[in-house]
Parts: C-alpha cells; sequence; structure tokens
C-alpha cells in the first residue's frame, strides 16, 4: 500500500511515532505532509530512506485542507493516516470536499490524535467544547480510529456510540524500537540524588507542581537537587522562570547521548502532566531503568498504582521512599509487555488492512 501520513506537529513524541510507524512498515510505501505549526522549533529531522516523499504542511488551515487534497490527488495513496487532532481535522475535512465534489476521490483516514485537543486543561470550557464538537462533527468521517494509548481508544469508542455507527478503533501502542538511544538498564544515579522531569515546559506539563512537589522532598531531603530535562516551547517565558527560581535547573533541549545520559544519572522522573496521549518519555524512562512516578490522569491508567499520584503531597511521599530505598518498588511487567514493537506493528498492519478494505487477519494481542 502507499500511506500518507500528515501531520502539524512533528516534533517530539510525535515524530518519532510517525517515523516508527513507517519503519515497522516498509513493505508499504510512506509519504509525509508535516510541518511543526504548533510548536516554535524546527520539524525535527527525518530518518534518511524512511519516507518516500517529504511535503511540507502549510501553516493556514484553508491552505492545508487544500493542500492535503492536492496530494492525496497527486499521489493517490491507499489510505491517509492523520496524526494530531488539528491534522485529523485537515484531513477528514479534505475527505469530505472530495467526495462531494466532481473529480475527486476520496481515500480511507486512519486518525491517531496523540491526545485529544478537547482534553486540555490549559484552555477555556468554552474552547473545549469547540474541539469536542468538531471531533463529533468529523468523526464519521473517519475510516478507522488508530489510538496510541488505551485511554485514547475509549474517547474514540465514546465517539462511536453517539453516532450509533461502528467505526474499527484498533489501539496501536507507542514503543520505543531496538535501536533507540535508550540503552536498557543503563541507570546510574549521581550522588547526591537528583530527581527530574523530562519534557517541554509547558502548561500541559504543570511546572508549579513540580515546583511544589521539590519544595516538599526538600523539606525532608535537603540535598536532593531538581532538574527539567528540556526547554519551554518560546511561548510563556514565565514558566521556565518559576523553575529556575525554585532553585531547579532547565537543561535546555538535549539529543541523543547527552539525553540519554543525563536521563540516566537521574534518581527518580516524576511526570506532572495534566493530560496526555501517551508519552515517549514514559517508556524511555522505563527503558533506561529510571524509577518513575507518573500523575494519576486517566491517559496513564495503564501505569501500576502505586507508581501513580494525585497531588504534590502524594508525589513527594511516592518519591521520598523511592530516594531513601534507591529502588522502584512499582511492577510495570504488564506496561512493558503491552508497548513493544511487534504489538504496535501487528495492530498497525491490522488497521491499514481494515481501511483499505483488504481481508481481515488475526491481530496478536
Amino acid at each position: 500500500m502507499r500511506i500518507l501520513h500528515v501531520t502539524d506537529c512533528f516534533h517530539g513524541g510525535v515524530a518519532t511515532a510517525v517515523d516508527q510507524y513507517a519503519r515497522l512498515t516498509p513493505e508499504h510505501e510512506h509519504l509525509l505532509l508535516a510541518n511543526n505549526a504548533r510548536g516554535s522549533d524546527a520539524p525535527a529531522q527525518r530518518t534518511p530512506g524512511v519516507f518516500l516523499t517529504d511535503l511540507e504542511l502549510p501553516a493556514s488551515t484553508v491552505t492545508a485542507v487544500r493542500v492535503v487534497r492536492d496530494a492525496v490527488r497527486a499521489y493517490r495513496p491507499d489510505v491517509v493516516h492523520a496524526h494530531s487532532s488539528f491534522a485529523g481535522a485537515y484531513v477528514r475535512t479534505a475527505a469530505a470536499l472530495d467526495r462531494v465534489l466532481p473529480g475527486r476521490e476520496a481515500r480511507p483516514v486512519l486518525y491517531t490524535p496523540h491526545s485529544f485537543a478537547f482534553e486540555r486543561a490549559d484552555i477555556p470550557t468554552w474552547k473545549r467544547s469547540l474541539f469536542r464538537g468538531m471531533e463529533k462533527a468529523l468523526y464519521p468521517l473517519t475510516s478507522v480510529g488508530v489510538p496510541c494509548a488505551d485511554r485514547e481508544g475509549e474517547l474514540m469508542t465514546e465517539l462511536n456510540s453517539r453516532f450509533g455507527r461502528n467505526v474499527p478503533v484498533i489501539v496501536v501502542p507507542n514503543v520505543l524500537l531496538d535501536d533507540h538511544l535508550a540503552v536498557p538498564d543503563s541507570w546510574a544515579p549521581t550522588d547526591p540524588p537528583t530527581v527530574g522531569v523530562v519534557s517541554r515546559v509547558t502548561p500541559q506539563r504543570d511546572p508549579a507542581f513540580f515546583v511544589e512537589t521539590a519544595e516538599r522532598i526538600r523539606a525532608s531531603l535537603p540535598d536532593v537537587r531538581f532538574t527539567w530535562i528540556g526547554d519551554g516551547d518560546g511561548k510563556d517565558a514565565s514558566l521556565t522562570d518559576l523553575l529556575a527560581e525554585a532553585d531547579i535547573e532547565v537543561t535546555g533541549w538535549l539529543t541523543g547521548e547527552k539525553l540519554r545520559r543525563r536521563i540516566s544519572e537521574l534518581s527518580l522522573v516524576i511526570h506532572t502532566a495534566r493530560w496526555d496521549g501517551f508519552p515517549m518519555s514514559v517508556l524511555e524512562v522505563r527503558r533506561i531503568g529510571v524509577p518513575l512516578l507518573v500523575r494519576d490522569i486517566p491517559a496513564l491508567q495503564e501505569c501500576p498504582a502505586t507508581a501513580r499520584f494525585g497531588t504534590p503531597e502524594e508525589a513527594a511521599e511516592k518519591a521520598l521512599n523511592i530516594l531513601r530505598e534507591r529502588r522502584d518498588p512499582a511492577r510495570w511487567d504488564s506496561l512493558d509487555r503491552s508497548h513493544t514493537p511487534d504489538r504496535q506493528r501487528d495492530r498497525l498492519t491490522e488497521a491499514y488492512r481494515l481501511a483499505a478494505g483488504l481481508p481481515k487477519e488475526q491481530v496478536t494481542v
């Protein structure tokens, strides 16, 4: 098959996921139509040889829809795979136009939100309602829902029930490939201990939560250091200032071996996101072997209950136990087994076959 991938946030975890989808299914031709319009950084570097064509997606909504339609007409993909809420809107609007306007042929659409926009907790209620309404309106134009985690799958199933139709929903879990720079079991914590966050500094990641947690940990263990591995998005410098004022180091963007080494030196990682899809950073930390605590949000219900926290008080209490015992008491086996490349490839292959109308094959679950 020929598969056209479309995204307006080709950076971070989304870029990693799109790249891996293509690398795990080399029997298909993969084309990319992408930008990073939702961030201030340049789009991520492409892995050489993965995408047959690499096109620029315009930032303008109207122009983006037109370019999606032009790409479908020019390259005639068997399916179009939209990644992110905005790209999902562009691709499904384009498909709707191709269905009703003469001279065009709509292609099946796969949709991976990588975290629904209506889940955001940093925007007004009216805007969340607007995004939810858009998803409701566009969902009937989806051929196959391809969520990246169980929670996203539940939300898609709810959209299904609202319309009384049966759009197939296949969870394609986020994974790390074997050649990822995160070296298995390479944890080598520093002394004195360092507690960190691995993420972009944004309202989604809630720096204020981490500041309050750090203050509570320091009250019991004054020698503990704190670091935020990442940087801001160029939109709100007050968030990085907040961390600096709390004596929390902000490393700036790190890549490759430097990033892996800094993560491996942490004594504990705390994932503070207020909402999420399923973050690649959780998988990276797990592979390296650093003890991990995650916020108790619906997207991370797959993580063990003993590793989840709801408040800074609870996060600090669990962190102190880990720092004193120098080990991770949580059992992560179930999560590790469900986020493997083999499982991702099988689920993705099934989704593409369903979208293209090919005979259904048994999926390994």
